[in-house]
């Protein structure tokens, strides 16, 4: 049975947090903010990164292409 926990969405720029805030640091509107009860597993889909797999590769296993350059009036930004 998946534990049930609340996340604070504020109504007027959607911002979210853990606990309910009087005043968005956001949009710094107050009393916007409204809960919405969510399972443990539902919050793990919209930030779930534990599919991706990072590795080393040798620097001569990493494929790289050439880019076109953008050139700009400053030296030190072209550089």
């Amino acid at each position: 049975m998946s534990k049930k926990n609340s996340i604070f969405y504020c109504q007027n720029c959607g911002t979210s947090s853990s606990k309910w805030l009087g005043k968005c640091p956001s949009c710094n509107q107050w009393n916007t903010f409204v809960e919405e009860r969510t399972s443990k597993k539902e919050r793990k889909k919209d930030g779930d990164i534990s599919n991706i797999k990072n590795t080393p590769k040798l620097l001569n296993e990493i494929s790289y292409s050439s880019e076109n350059r953008i050139v700009t009036i400053d030296k030190e930004l072209n550089r």
